[in-house]
């Protein structure tokens, strides 16, 4: 199960990556575009994080 909800959060946070991209070489560096890619890193630290740490017995 931890392995599904993984991968699953692992493409979410791709989606939103190349999504992220394509708006700033669409539209350069914007504020929009530096809360997005702040907004990523978080969910990227915050799921992976959680997820690659096993639950406490």
């Amino acid at each position: 199960m931890r392995a599904a909800v993984f991968t699953v959060a692992l493409l979410f946070i791709a989606l939103l990556g190349v999504l992220t991209a394509l708006e700033l070489a669409r539209h350069g560096i914007t504020v929009a575009g530096v809360l997005a890619v702040l907004v990523l890193a978080l969910l990227m630290i915050g799921i992976l994080g959680a997820l690659r740490e096993p639950p406490e017995q």
